[in-house]
């Protein structure tokens, strides 16, 4: 069975009826590949968060669009772990040609919702004005909306819209989880981000409605580590994938940490050294060139990287590699237009 899903996952793009012809080729580096002609409405680069317990259990947690971190990070753990350079952003250049038949420059440039997506982060970030151009695709940056879309197609933390109008609402659910997660329904790096154990710490909250989640609380630690791993899928594939272990309750900016292969699950060295950072970001480059936020400097420049690796089983791996073709699959599919509003809507 597992096999047949993995074919499945894996297989052809769907193609136009009839013969091919020059424009399903393309040539890359020299090579010439079959081209697949989608069915699909939008192009999608996902960066993928899951949660993993103890018992190897695998929660989906975000979706992130645009152009999201991941690969900048998997090259530098690649760089500590191997001692030489990554391929990764030839490959994602690579790919992108021969799904799109465009640099990945072009195909950012390409994407319909982009022009508004960078002032929609810095106003997510309180560092400016809700963009003057609105797409749709916005409706993505909504946690709930995720959810809703996802929920049954991968495993996630069971999730509710929290309203503080509806406190009994609020209550039923944490004292039936025990333990939740309270956090923006459009936020990033972890702002606002309370583990609430009791109603109580809920009603002392000062919160503007429609615009928080209550979050099944998941237990995602390796040897005293907040962990959680980003995947990064494109054109129906699989990129690359990195750790991300942290001191505190959240694993945004943490200690990047290289993935491998084997058994038992985690990290080979628990007493690791780790190894610093302060250079641009591939993603920062494209992104902004030389007009980069200054409050972001530490995101898009400083990063530290275990001088370990963290260990998944093989099959677990393949599951997260997996979904993660599924997902991006799934949103190369969506009609954006057709969204529900996000919270910031009304």
């Amino acid at each position: 069975m597992q096999s047949i899903l993995l074919r499945r996952l894996q297989g052809s793009f769907p193609r136009r009826g009839g013969a091919l012809n020059e424009r399903d080729k393309v040539s890359i580096e020299g090579e010439q590949v079959l081209r697949p002609v989608f069915l699909f409405g939008q192009k999608m680069y996902l960066g993928i968060d899951f949660l993993i317990t103890s018992e190897l259990k695998l929660y989906l947690i975000e979706v992130n669009v645009g152009l999201p971190g991941g690969a900048h990070e998997y090259h530098l753990t690649h760089l500590v772990h191997f001692g030489k350079p990554s391929d990764i952003f030839r490959r994602i250049d690579w790919t992108t040609r021969k799904v799109y038949g465009k640099t990945f420059r072009d195909y950012l440039d390409s994407l319909p919702f982009m022009e508004s997506l960078k002032p929609f982060k810095i106003w997510m970030d309180g560092m400016g004005p809700f963009p003057n151009s609105f797409h749709p695709g916005l409706r993505l940056e909504d946690k709930w909306n995720q959810y809703q879309l996802l929920k049954g197609m991968a495993p996630m933390p069971e999730t509710i819209a929290f309203d503080p109008e509806d406190m009994v609402g609020a209550d039923r659910f944490i004292e039936r989880k025990k333990k939740v997660v309270l956090k923006r329904r459009v936020g990033r790096g972890g702002r606002d981000l309370q583990i609430i154990s009791e109603p109580s710490e809920l009603w002392k909250l000062n919160l503007i409605p429609h615009r928080y989640l209550l979050q099944e609380y998941v237990e995602s630690k390796i040897h005293g580590y907040t962990l959680s791993v980003r995947s990064v899928a494109l054109g129906g594939e699989f990129m690359c994938m990195y750790a991300n272990l942290s001191p505190r309750s959240t694993s945004n900016h943490g200690i990047l940490t290289f993935v491998s292969s084997g058994n038992p699950f985690g990290l080979i060295e628990k007493d690791f050294k780790t190894e610093l950072f302060n250079q641009k970001s591939w993603e920062a480059e494209i992104w902004f060139g030389e007009n980069e936020p200054q409050y972001l400097r530490h995101n898009l420049y400083e990063e530290e990287v275990a001088k370990t690796s963290l260990l998944i089983p093989e099959p677990f791996l393949r599951t997260i590699k997996d979904l993660s073709i599924k997902v991006e699959r799934f949103y190369e599919g969506l009609n954006l237009s057709s969204l529900p509003k996000a919270c910031f809507e009304e």
